[in-house]
């Protein structure tokens, strides 16, 4: 009997101290949350002015990033794509962390990326933890950053 009753004591206590959170956080699969921006919010074009050229975030803003994602387009809405990430960089964390999200098409994807040699070109979605000005960004070489929006927002 009172093997029964040990066993079913640690066999409980096992139970319930798998059940407990852990400490040990580790990164999970998928991005930030996609949440709409409040009204009460405001979102700002962080781009040059010059509409005829492509732009790309500086190296030096690349210092910056808190998040970044690498896709094939998953549709020709190119508006509904770029609101998702800026989306994205509102969802992600307590809603103050990220202050700019770029988004553009034909982006090269850095070596390492998920453990890939990089160099393809993707839709990139980048978040940043400052607010980037016209002045973060550099001209794209040709045939990239296609589409290209940069948005910051203050809450």
């Amino acid at each position: 009997m009172l093997h029964t009753s040990t066993t079913l004591l640690a066999a409980a206590l096992c139970s319930l101290v798998s059940a407990l959170p852990t400490t040990n956080t580790v990164a999970r699969a998928g991005g930030p949350a996609i949440v709409p921006i409040p009204s009460t919010c405001t979102v700002t074009d962080s781009l040059p002015a010059d509409s005829n050229t492509s732009y790309v975030p500086s190296p030096a803003a690349h210092d910056d990033i808190l998040y970044s994602s690498y896709y094939p387009s998953y549709t020709s809405n190119t508006t509904a794509m770029a609101q998702q990430c800026l989306q994205q960089c509102y969802g992600y964390g307590y809603h103050v962390e990220c202050k700019t999200a770029y988004w553009a098409e034909n982006i090269v994807v850095p070596a390492g990326y998920y453990g890939t040699a990089g160099g393809q070109l993707e839709t990139a979605c980048l978040m940043f933890s400052k607010v980037l000005t016209s002045d973060d960004f550099v001209a794209a070489p040709e045939g990239q950053g296609k589409s290209a929006i940069a948005s910051s927002i203050a809450c």
